[in-house]
């Protein structure tokens, strides 16, 4: 478990521009933020570049910690949780962005790779599953674009409304409702599409 007043210490000293306090900055808190990346990440080249972003920002910003008013570790979290979300949110715009433009990706950027509704890891598949695949491709790509990201980020990585709120940079409204009517407009094509094919 983390000492509190000894990560506090060091992070007042790493404000004074002290590299062997930084170090032991780094040494103690790394394996516990680095859990934090992962969590949101998932994946660990990623999350080792979060960590790397987030202590070049913690060296550079060390002065506007406030100790009478800042618990230590949670500070070098939401620095941590921050950046990782940043990071996965453009990540995935990208990734969206990729889908639209490639209907048919052979490198398998399809949304439903994306949100892992499907097990891809079984490749004796049944058709029905095949066809209820093909489904929901069809149907995400009916989505708007605002939609599919929204649906995306909440069910492949957890984000609560207001993290997508603040990570979209909308409303909280907003993104409720991208959510709301994507959830349900998916859902009417899937009940349409599975009508169709009895």
């Amino acid at each position: 478990m983390l000492d509190d007043i000894e990560v506090k210490r060091l992070i007042l000293r790493t404000a004074a521009q002290d590299a062997e306090a930084f170090s032991l900055l780094y040494q103690r808190t790394s394996p516990i933020l680095m859990g934090v990346a992962m969590r949101i990440t998932r994946r660990r080249e990623m999350a080792e570049e979060v960590l790397h972003d987030a202590f070049v920002k913690v060296w550079n910003q060390a002065k506007s910690f406030d100790p009478l008013a800042l618990q230590p570790v949670a500070w070098l979290t939401a620095i941590v949780r921050n950046r990782a979300l940043d990071l996965v949110s453009s990540a995935e715009a990208t990734r969206v962005e990729s889908f639209d433009r490639h209907d048919d990706d052979e490198n398998g950027n399809s949304l439903e790779r994306l949100l892992d509704w499907s097990d891809q890891s079984d490749t004796g598949e049944s058709l029905d599953q095949t066809r209820a695949e093909h489904s929901l491709r069809d149907c995400l790509q009916e989505l708007k674009p605002a939609e599919r990201q929204a649906i995306a980020l909440a069910y492949h990585h957890g984000m609560s409304h207001s993290e997508l709120a603040e990570h979209m940079k909308k409303p909280i409204g907003t993104v409720k409702s991208w959510v709301r009517r994507g959830l349900d407009s998916l859902r009417t094509c899937m009940d349409t599409c599975a009508g169709l094919a009895r």
